[in-house]
């Protein structure tokens, strides 16, 4: 008998090995594929998911549990969700059989609130290239409360200041119930205008702790993006342009800036616009953006009052709203003019004390700050002043000694864009010549 060489005796064992290896490879990049079919007639919105439109929508009815496997013949239960999309908007209709419609969980009933630990439909949506990884989550529960967050990636923090516009109506029955969405196509955040996009559309049960998936790509979780299935008609929506590397950098009182990059025909941006707390803050005409080249760039100023309210970036052709994106400013601080960062500082008479104080404005393009400050002591006298200049986040005030002693102080400073005032602040100030004058 002739025997085989080290070689092919490898390779024979390493035949299965391999086998296994590109069946896994091949199935991790095999999603499945929907063409996104467009509504002859927009669904009325009321959660009943009956209208005639619905009949030839994009329609998902296998679903299965996490991992793959269909559910237990006992806890088997329809789900069917459908998709359609007009030049406006997109729309999500589910239906879902519930035998233990008393017992579902309930608990959520306001916006944004934490709905997805009720019994929930979600849908993921993603348009933008898989690698870009931007998504955006819908979580709706029989109430029709709704929480839509966006999300940089799967390990990313849902951001809810996003707001997608989106609107939900839900119904409840003996054995069933419904939901139906509307989104608008400019709330989503839009980078592949041509598609393809990437989705999943998930459900929870919790009575019977059960999760289900319209992915037919064994999953683990609802967020893995790399299996969600493709989306394909997207062209068929007419989207002139869509949106990449949105940033409204750190935002600040003072002069501010939104900068983005325009995916598709940058000429068909015509128009944009910034809203504060639905006001008209700032507007942008074809010339104005027509000038910019590379990296669109619309700045815009926030001032003391804006603290919590909604900021609208919205993006036009014409005056169709092609995209838009929002925030709500809940990071912005009360005070302009905040407090040195330490109170107590070492006395040393062969180097200045340097404090730094938090300037909560930027002064803007071109322009800076002056910061005007001056010390007295317990008794009232005046014991040093100065002026610096800043562009804003924070100013450094250098202190020298000389004339100073030991004890307490008051600090009174004043910020001024030109000759007008912005703040005020006095704040108490101690120096002390060791680091164990204090523990006495």
């Amino acid at each position: 008998m002739t025997q085989s060489s080290p070689s092919r005796r490898s390779w024979r064992r390493l035949r299965p090995f391999l086998a296994v290896v590109c069946l896994a490879s091949w199935a991790a990049s095999a999603a499945e594929s929907y063409v996104l079919a467009l509504a002859a007639a927009a669904p009325v919105l009321d959660g009943r998911v009956d209208d005639a439109c619905w009949a030839s929508a994009t329609t998902l009815e296998r679903f299965v549990m996490l991992g793959g496997a269909a559910p237990p013949e006992a806890e088997r239960v329809a789900t069917r969700a459908m998709l359609l999309a007009d030049r406006e908007y997109l729309y999500l209709g589910v239906r879902c059989e519930e035998p233990f419609i008393d017992k579902m969980a309930v608990r959520h009933r306001e916006r944004d609130s934490d709905v997805w630990q009720d019994d929930v439909v979600e849908f993921m949506v993603m348009p933008c290239p898989r690698d870009v990884g931007t998504y955006v989550q819908f979580c709706i529960n029989p109430a029709g409360a709704l929480l839509d967050g966006a999300l940089a990636g799967p390990a990313a923090r849902l951001e809810r200041g996003y707001d997608s516009g989106a609107e939900v109506k839900a119904q409840v029955g003996a054995r069933e119930w419904s939901v139906e969405m509307r989104v608008p196509l400019a709330g989503l955040p839009v980078q592949s205008w041509q598609g393809p996009w990437y989705f999943h559309v998930a459900r929870s049960r919790r009575a019977v702790s059960q999760y289900l998936t319209s992915l037919q790509t064994p999953v683990s979780g609802f967020h893995e993006i790399g299996v969600f299935a493709e989306l394909t008609g997207i062209e068929a929506l007419g989207l002139p342009f869509g949106v990449s590397g949105f940033n409204l950098g750190r935002l600040m009182y003072g002069g501010n800036a939104c900068s983005f990059e325009v995916t598709g025909d940058r000429s068909r941006l015509t128009g944009a616009e910034i809203h504060i707390g639905g006001q008209t803050r700032q507007v942008f005409d074809a010339p104005a953006l027509a000038i910019q080249t590379g990296t669109v760039r619309l700045p815009f100023t926030l001032v003391p009052g804006d603290q919590d309210k909604a900021l609208r970036v919205r993006l036009l052709e014409g005056a169709r709203a092609v995209q838009e994106r929002s925030a709500v400013l809940s990071g912005l601080p009360v005070e302009l003019l905040g407090a040195p960062l330490a109170p107590v500082f070492y006395l040393s008479p062969q180097a200045a004390v340097e404090l730094e104080v938090p300037v909560h404005v930027q002064a803007g393009d071109g322009a800076s700050l002056r910061l005007l400050w001056e010390a007295r002591d317990e008794a009232g006298a005046v014991v040093g002043a100065g002026e610096t200049t800043t562009p804003g986040r924070s100013a450094r005030l250098r202190l020298y000694w000389p004339r100073w002693r030991p004890g307490s102080y008051r600090l009174a400073m004043v910020l001024r864009r030109g000759d007008a005032e912005l703040a005020r602040r006095e704040v108490p100030l101690r120096l002390v010549l060791n680091p164990w004058e204090e523990m006495r």
